[in-house]
């Protein structure tokens, strides 16, 4: 048998394939590789059957800038050699029904066990399937075909998960699942209490705040919220054992359940909407709830240690900005101030285990040691951790154009292949990593590219949201699709990007559409001078967007454009956004009860400049986004076809603020094709 090893650049079909035992980890060097069994269904995978189930913004861009040479940082060809694969056909927007993600994991209490969800289509439906992996290596099993949220018991031999909204609970020596929860409107979150009783959080039934069919009534700011829509029932605590017993009440959410012993913790804010201060809480079994922490900054995320003390994920200020990084907080103490890093960037059963951005790299590190569990080295990036037992797992990807996979960290074990078998199925993009005028750009090409000779490629300037966010070094699915159709992807991390520290952030502050739009020309002012850019499009999504809708209202250098989601008037945006009333203040971008306020948001309204625009504008929009609400999207369309401009509006149903990701697959699917046929027909 066989192993591919790609060059740097280059890529070659593979003519035998190898097993599924680790090699040596080499820096710089891809290995690609395949396994049958790997590529089936779910009998072969787990040789189990599956169970059943239970300049002043505004201004014109001037050409003629002369950007400095850029500094190559890194060619890729994948490091690693995690990464598996055939080549075969050049990926398209149907192979999305072949995708495979891992979304959640948990590490059994004795660390010998892991279980992770796995989202993948079977039979033409989207199904999130729960697996059993050993820690030391072997064939994964199959518990359940469609599962969240999972959880061991205490003592390791069952667990816990969210089917059709509910607990259910699987002995993991064998016997039938069983359903432990009735709500009316489903559980949203649990935790084991002990071996035989759970804590969860449920909406309340009784609360007459928003629930009727005739009129709802709003008192609060915070009555909707993107990814779930509107707030129409408090979520509470709850006790399940032999009887339900409510433990919280009020108008108010709780949510990021956690037990340690007999205390439940949650985090609300209780006070007053206007001004939110989210704080960690708890509730003994009698019912008293008392406020736990006291920090300055909004709490977002925390966990208990061993003794009881809580660790916060929380900026460090009440009023944060775009740069002021969420911290880990022991008790009062901030673990990781000293970094001038974003850290908290994943999900963790523990927060003491964390993941940092830095320069695209999203590393794990364990802050009770100081220590990185995932070399920079390797260009890691880390979507979620657990521990048990003192092993630590993650959902994670090495290397350029990589897919994440589920990995056994120090030592650093790849426990089971997922994303790596879908993108093993299409021939391998060439990536690359280069500075121009200070910023960090990756480069995606169609593979096979020599980036050295290149000339004229077609190429998109993809633009990230935030934008307190960072491309990381792996290319997501559009970046890897664009380039698969023969595009040129350019992933700029501009200034306002997280991956750098205060100074590049605070490069940017509240002056959208200037230093950014500055960084964005810079960037294809060298690719088109180089004559490796020809004909140039830009695409964005969120901040993305409104970088996006500002460059083609600035410039008419675009080809083509596509806004997903997009910011377009930040007066409006201001009410409209579920978080714009505080978020544009904290920002200093404006408000909307003074003239200095209002003026700001008009001036960094990409709306403003609508009547310069004559790029081609495809708008790509969720119709339940509450975050960049279609409202902002049909502002720019109505212009736009009021002043006979070429511009198309493509509104997706049921379809939120990040439906690339999480929106219907023929949605998912239909967004890319239209992507895609927009970028042929006005760059062919």
């Amino acid at each position: 048998m066989g192993v591919q090893v790609d060059q740097p650049g280059g890529h070659g079909d593979v003519a035998e394939v190898a097993e599924l035992e680790d090699l040596p980890l080499e820096p710089g060097v891809r290995t690609r590789r395949d396994d049958p069994v790997a590529l089936d269904d779910d009998e072969l995978i787990g040789q189990q059957p599956l169970a059943d189930d239970v300049d002043e913004p505004g201004a014109p861009h001037r050409s003629g800038h002369r950007s400095s040479p850029p500094v190559l940082l890194s060619r890729y060809s994948n490091t690693a050699g995690f990464t598996l694969a055939i080549t075969g056909a050049p990926m398209q927007p149907k192979d999305l029904a072949t995708d495979r993600l891992l979304t959640e994991l948990t590490v059994s209490p004795d660390g010998s066990r892991v279980a992770v969800v796995e989202r993948r289509v079977v039979a033409g439906r989207e199904r999130h399937r729960l697996l059993l992996v050993p820690t030391t290596g072997g064939p994964p099993r199959v518990l359940t075909a469609e599962a969240s949220a999972p959880a061991f018991s205490p003592s390791g031999t069952s667990i816990a998960y969210l089917h059709k909204n509910q607990v259910c609970v699987r002995p993991l020596d064998g016997g039938p699942a069983r359903t432990v929860t009735a709500f009316k409107r489903g559980v949203v979150e649990f935790a084991w209490l002990d071996e035989t009783r759970f804590a969860v959080l449920a909406p309340d039934d009784t609360s007459p705040v928003m629930r009727g069919d005739v009129a709802r009534v709003v008192r609060r700011l915070d009555w909707r919220e993107e990814g779930h829509g509107l707030r129409l029932h408090p979520t509470h605590v709850h006790v399940v054992g032999a009887e339900v017993t409510r433990l919280t009440g009020g108008d108010w959410w709780a949510s990021c359940l956690r037990v340690h012993g007999d205390k439940i913790g949650f985090i609300a804010d209780r006070g007053d909407d206007r001004d939110p201060h989210p704080q960690v809480h708890e509730v003994t079994l009698s019912g008293e709830v008392t406020q736990r922490t006291s920090l300055t900054g909004p709490v977002l995320r925390f966990t208990y240690t061993e003794e009881g003390d809580v660790v916060a994920v929380a900026p460090p200020v009440r009023r944060p900005t775009d740069w002021d990084p969420e911290t880990v907080w022991h008790e009062t103490e901030p673990l990781t101030a000293h970094l001038d890093r974003f850290a908290g960037q994943a999900p963790t059963t523990d927060e003491r285990l964390t993941v940092v951005c830095d320069d695209g790299r999203e590393y794990a590190r364990d802050l009770r040691t100081g220590r990185d569990l995932t070399p920079r080295e390797l260009d890691p990036v880390v979507h979620a951790l657990a521990e048990g037992g003192g092993v630590v797992c993650a959902i994670a990807s090495f290397g350029g154009a990589a897919r994440p996979d589920l990995y056994r960290l120090d030592p650093l074990k790849r426990l089971m292949p997922s994303g790596s078998v879908w993108l093993a199925r299409h021939p391998a993009p060439v990536q690359r990593e280069i500075e121009i005028d200070g910023v960090q750009v990756f480069l995606t090409a169609p593979p096979g590219t020599d980036l050295d000779t290149a000339r004229g490629l077609p190429t998109v300037l993809a633009l990230h949201g935030g934008p307190a966010w960072a491309w990381p070094v792996a290319p997501d699915s559009d970046a890897l699709l664009l380039a698969s159709a023969g595009y040129l992807v350019v992933r700029p991390n501009i200034r306002g990007s997280f991956h750098r520290g205060r100074a590049w952030g605070d490069a940017l502050g509240a002056n959208w559409g200037g230093p950014d739009a500055d960084d964005c020309h810079s960037v294809v002012d060298h690719l088109t001078e180089s004559g490796l850019a020809g004909k140039l499009a830009c695409y964005g999504n969120s901040y993305g967007g409104f970088l996006v809708n500002w460059l083609i209202g600035t410039s008419d250098r675009f080809a083509a454009a596509i806004s997903q989601n997009g910011v377009t008037n930040q007066v409006s945006g201001f009410a409209a956004c579920d978080l714009g009333a505080v978020y544009d203040v904290d920002s200093g971008l404006g408000d909307t009860w003074t003239e200095e306020g209002v003026n700001h948001l008009w001036k960094i309204s990409p709306l403003r400049n609508v009547a310069r625009i004559s790029t081609p504008l495809l708008l790509l929009q969720g119709e339940q986004d509450y975050r960049c609400p279609p409202s902002d999207a049909e502002q720019m369309f109505v212009a736009l076809r009021r002043l006979r401009r070429e511009v198309e509006y493509i509104l997706y149903p049921d379809s939120g603020h990040s439906m690339t990701h999480d929106a219907r697959l023929d949605r998912r699917i239909d967004r890319s094709e239209r992507m895609l046929h927009w970028l042929n027909r006005h760059l062919r």
